[in-house]
């Protein structure tokens, strides 16, 4: 009984330890923020010019953009 609890003990602490040492660091990884898309908001406001409809954007579409480090 003894042995098959230190057994799990020990196949327990191996998972937790090989868990926390594949975790990258956060701060090497690339940072994202959300811009407006103005590519796309372009388009469609012109696309809504030509057809003579006005276009009020509630939540404009964002993108997601990487930050250099």
């Amino acid at each position: 009984m003894k042995h098959t609890i230190a057994m799990g003990l020990a196949a327990l602490s191996l998972v937790v330890i090989s868990g926390c040492s594949s975790m990258q660091d956060k701060s090497t990884m690339a940072k994202s923020v959300e811009v407006d898309d103005a590519a796309y908001i372009a388009r469609v406001e012109r696309v809504a010019m030509d057809r003579g409809v006005m276009v009020r954007w509630v939540n404009p579409p964002k993108k997601r953009v990487d930050t250099q480090l």
